[in-house]
């Protein structure tokens, strides 16, 4: 299908393409001493300096009477000594409306104050784009300047959130598409050949370049090339390594070499195709990719074509700020979408992150429980002596009872504390900070008496904070888990874990700290990172879930650094 299109597209720009310039002017001739004419070259006026010069236009009279055209000059207007023809102007542009003249050729002559290069340059354009474009340029620019900046600066910061690579190529070829159309609106003002026209040419150029370089980039990453479709891929690298040459190539011949012989809406039809193909292979995003590609192929071609009636300039300001938006609107959905895939992906870590903890509690209840059932059955045994005396003492009996009723009231609250622990917080309630760490710390006791653990729990300054004071818990909980790991790990002699609680700066600080030796140098920056872990039989989810709670929901801190005994681990909120 789409080679019809494109066979279609050739052949109707070759139909209706039109140059006005070569329609309205039959030729232009330069003097040095405003008597003998002959052809000449824009280029060749680059390398030569001369005090005066006249530049001798002769027009199609058949032209300029089909319809109205004006033609617009870009010289050095202060310097201009005579023109036989009446013109407008604007700063250093003059218009002259061709139907109004009678004289079918031109005559501008210039003396300037010092040698110089000359400066000419002149273009026919239509009344359409005198009377609604030309006034209106300005906005034109304008809105797209702003959309380009904003699109670039927008996904620049999203790629540095986010580290997804498709941002930072998109966001840099938005700049560089940015720089480019500056570039073409400050030489469209200037005459040509200008003083810096070499230096001004190269950095146009390179610009020109590296937005089509990070274009390609941007498909290439976007639509994921290299593992769905190898054969694009090899493409889309070969024409990288082209603009990369070209750019090279640019600093040494100060213009383009690539692009004197490759059209330049080459760059978006390659992108365009490997889009159609990426659709056809499921990618549901690739559509609205294509269709900007699409888009800014369509509107260069225009524009190389000179199919519409004004300035290619304007064709390419109207272009790249739409393009911008509907890369920018699938770009949104894309960040969307990669926002609900990683809450998904958090609501798994919790959720495994809850399970690893559930897991550790079970294993404290059993060592909670075990001492009361133990002492359970003793009682059940002492009454079962009891009622094999004759001399049955009901006061006995009654103590007894009590006392089984005290065993089983405790293993009560541990499972009453199991299942407040893990009970979901729907709303921000007040809870003292000092409370949230009691209740882990009640929890943990079991296993870190199984294992010798002194654990010491220092309150300089409770605080009341209003938050999710389960969520505080686990994450004490996770710290303290951490800690008798490595302290059980390392067979540390005298192990402890302290706990302080104070203020400082208008933060609430709760530090956890072990002795057992600290974490290692290579390790310690790496901790906090989802999946890394020390352990033989670790899920590497703890730390990194612990880090998230705080700063998602406290909107605080969670670090760590080595003291002299082992691993100090600070929660600021």
């Amino acid at each position: 299908m789409i080679k019809y299109i494109l066979f279609l597209l050739f052949l109707t720009s070759n139909l209706f393409s039109i140059d006005y310039l070569y329609q309205v002017i039959d030729k232009v001739e330069t003097s040095r001493d405003f008597k003998n004419y002959k052809e000449i070259s824009k280029t060749s006026l680059i390398h030569e300096q001369m005090k005066k010069i006249s530049i001798k236009i002769t027009l199609n009279t058949q032209a300029t009477q089909q319809d109205n055209f004006y033609l617009t000059v870009v010289s050095d207007v202060d310097s201009l000594v005579y023109t036989n023809t009446s013109f407008t102007r604007n700063k250093n542009i003059i218009h002259i409306k061709l139907d109004d003249i009678e004289d079918t050729i031109l005559y501008f002559d210039y003396i300037y104050d010092k040698s110089k290069q000359a400066e000419f340059r002149c273009d026919v354009i239509t009344e359409f784009e005198y009377l609604y474009m030309y006034p209106f340029e300005g906005i034109l620019y304008g809105l797209a300047y702003g959309i380009l900046f904003c699109a670039f600066l927008y996904y620049l910061i999203i790629y540095f959130s986010t580290k997804v690579r498709s941002f930072l190529y998109y966001s840099i070829m938005q700049l560089f598409v940015l720089l480019s159309l500056i570039g073409f609106t400050y030489v469209s003002f200037l005459a040509y050949p200008n003083q810096g026209f070499y230096l001004t040419q190269a950095i146009i150029d390179i610009c020109e370049t590296s937005a089509f370089l990070f274009t390609l980039l941007f498909a290439k990453q976007i639509l994921d090339t290299k593992t769905v479709m190898p054969k694009i891929n090899h493409i889309l690298n070969f024409f990288i390594l082209l603009n990369l040459l070209d750019i090279i190539a640019i600093l040494f011949y100060k213009h383009s070499i690539l692009y004197e012989y490759m059209r330049f809406d080459i760059v978006f039809l390659i992108p365009t195709i490997a889009g159609l193909l990426a659709v056809y292979k499921g990618n549901k995003f690739a559509s609205i990719y294509t269709m900007g590609w699409f888009l800014m192929f369509i509107f260069i071609y225009i524009a190389e074509e000179q199919i519409f009636s004004f300035s290619s300039i304007y064709t390419i300001h109207i272009a790249a700020p739409l393009e911008s938006l509907i890369f920018s609107f699938a770009l949104g959905v894309m960040l969307k979408d990669l926002v609900n895939k990683q809450n998904e992906k958090e609501k798994m870590l919790i959720h495994k992150s809850k399970l690893a903890s559930m897991g550790e509690m079970i294993n404290n209840i059993a060592h909670q429980w075990r001492q009361p059932l133990t002492h359970l059955g003793y009682i059940n045994m002492n009454l079962q002596l009891a009622s094999d005396d004759e001399q049955f003492d009901t006061k006995y009996l009654k103590e007894k009872i009590k006392e089984s009723n005290h065993q089983i009231e405790f293993m009560s609250e541990t499972i009453d504390n199991f299942r407040d622990f893990y009970k979901p917080s729907k709303e921000k309630e007040p809870f003292h900070i000092s409370k949230a760490i009691q209740k882990s710390i009640d929890i943990m006791t079991p296993l870190l008496k199984l294992n010798t653990i002194e654990i010491n729990f220092v309150i300089h300054q409770d605080t009341l904070l209003i938050s999710y004071e389960n969520q505080y818990s686990q994450v004490i909980l996770n710290l303290i888990s951490n800690a008798k790991d490595e302290l059980i790990s390392q067979n540390i002699k005298d192990p402890h874990i302290t706990i302080e609680l104070y203020q400082r700066k208008g933060k609430i600080l709760t530090t956890i700290t072990d002795n057992a030796g600290g974490i290692k140098k290579e390790f310690i920056n790496k901790i906090f990172e989802p999946y890394f872990t020390t352990k033989e039989k670790g899920s590497g989810i703890g730390l990194y879930m612990s880090k998230t709670i705080i700063e998602s929901h406290f909107k605080g801190s969670l670090s760590v650094q080595n003291n002299d005994d082992g691993a100090c681990f600070t929660i600021r909120v």
